[in-house]
């Protein structure tokens, strides 16, 4: 077979499509002939791997996210002090009934760092509104405003920076990695064009062992990434692309 199966690059996700450019690149470099007549695209389409790389990081982690933890932590803290003071008032009877009342509330919302912090988020916006609302008298009476402002502040710095987390994510992660991916598939073309037409031409061994090799990646990739069917012989595998009698190739495994 001298040509390479086809498959839409861009229908496998994140972590599969950049494993996937990598081994072609890495199997192309690894050809010694092939290396050096593909050399000026090889090089290009690793940079372009390379980007896919970087804008799939920005997407894992932002340079806002230890911020994001720090306050956190900040916020239970003040949340745990906003406790400790309240219980303290529970000792003195003229305080006992606003501590009480505070106390129940606290216990009702059943903030703990455990919670995911999107629902963490949302609970101490409601929690803030109870104290800053309802409750307010309260905490007013035991002379508790300046703990609940400590948590309002670090609660509305947090949600600023998750914001502009998440509009970084958009603008960058996002848009960086569609056209770092669309670099990188038409590269990819490129070079299996390439081989195919020096295949071809030339006859040499070399080609021919490299599409064989690469059509078994593609065929594991179509095959367990995607969900496809493999129809193609490939030379060393099965008889038939799924290894049954009938032609029809076992569902992906995983």
């Amino acid at each position: 077979m001298n040509t390479f199966i086809k498959m839409t690059t861009s229908k496998l996700k994140r972590g599969a499509y950049f494993t996937f450019m990598m081994t072609i690149y890495t199997l192309a470099m690894s050809n010694k002939l092939i290396a050096q007549k593909a050399a000026q695209l090889l090089a290009a389409f690793k940079i372009a791997i390379d980007h896919v790389d970087d804008a799939l990081a920005i997407r894992r982690k932002s340079e806002y996210t230890d911020q994001i933890a720090a306050l956190n932590e900040q916020r239970l803290g003040f949340l745990a002090s906003l406790k400790t003071a309240v219980k303290t008032f529970l000792k003195t009877e003229a305080t006992a009934e606003d501590a009480k009342q505070l106390l129940q509330l606290l216990k009702d919302y059943g903030i703990t760092s455990r919670m995911q912090l999107d629902q963490l988020t949302g609970l101490f916006d409601n929690l803030m509104g109870d104290l800053e609302g309802r409750a307010a008298t309260a905490v007013k009476a035991l002379k508790l405003q300046d703990l609940v402002a400590d948590i309002k502040q670090s609660q509305e710095e947090l949600k600023r920076l998750t914001k502009e987390r998440l509009d970084e994510s958009t603008e960058n992660g996002i848009g960086r990695l569609k056209d770092a991916r669309a670099q990188a598939d038409a590269l990819y073309h490129q070079l299996l064009k390439l081989i195919e037409v020096l295949a071809d031409s030339e006859g040499r061994p070399e080609y021919i062992d490299f599409i064989d090799h690469a059509n078994v990646i593609i065929k594991h990739f179509k095959q367990q990434a995607l969900g496809e069917k493999v129809k193609e012989k490939i030379p060393g595998t099965d008889t038939n692309p799924g290894g049954n009698d009938d032609g029809e190739e076992e569902p992906p495994q995983g």
